[in-house]
């Protein structure tokens, strides 16, 4: 069986440069071999969490929407790529409202003290891809604990970072001279299982 790949675009405007840079992640893998999927949180309906505490006692979100079924897709995949341009030193909201919904895998973990999977998957992993219009290297500082926070939680160890400061109108990725190429390689070594090469 390939190993399979999900791809998540977080930002709000489509084909803009998380997306550019995400679509060569996806390409690099898809050509390594992987079975890949590439969703936007942007077209799905989900709604804020409500802390309504009901995962608690589940470990499932009772909200009905199209959570549910990236949840399934987050637990399917072998390894999970999200991409996000920075806003206000943060993720994007489409990107965070997908986050915030995956409490449920917490209360799983560490209310109902249940493992994720039984028998551990130790080899999925997680890439975080991001760009930012600022040129302050700690504007990713704030993003970067959110995006490994979620990925412990649903058990992908962090394979590294793709992240490009001055980038902001649509398009400006493409003028970078490694960036696209740093993408494919990125999608490339997740599918291979090999070290990733993250930007300084």
């Amino acid at each position: 069986m390939p190993p399979t790949v999900l791809g998540i675009a977080g930002s709000p405007r489509k084909d803009g440069n998380t997306d550019a840079l995400l679509r060569e992640v996806i390409r690099g893998a898809a050509e390594a071999g992987a079975a890949v999927e590439l969703l936007a949180a942007r077209d799905l309906k989900m709604h804020p969490c409500t802390e309504c505490d009901r995962c608690q006692t589940t470990g499932r979100c009772v909200i009905q929407d199209d959570a549910q079924g990236v949840h399934d897709k987050l637990l399917a995949t072998d390894h999970l790529v999200i991409a996000t341009p920075i806003f206000f030193s943060a993720v994007s909201a489409q990107a965070k409202i997908l986050i915030d919904r995956c409490q449920c895998f917490w209360s799983l973990k560490y209310t109902m003290k249940k493992p994720l999977f039984n028998p551990p998957r130790p080899h999925r992993r997680g890439l975080w891809v991001a760009c930012c219009g600022f040129d302050k290297r700690w504007m990713f500082d704030g993003p970067r604990r959110t995006i490994k926070a979620f990925f412990n939680v649903l058990d992908f160890a962090w394979a590294g970072e793709l992240c490009y400061r001055h980038i902001d109108a649509q398009g400006d990725i493409l003028e970078h001279p490694t960036a696209l190429a740093d993408a494919y390689q990125a999608g490339r070594a997740i599918a291979l299982g090999e070290p990733i090469a993250s930007t300084p």
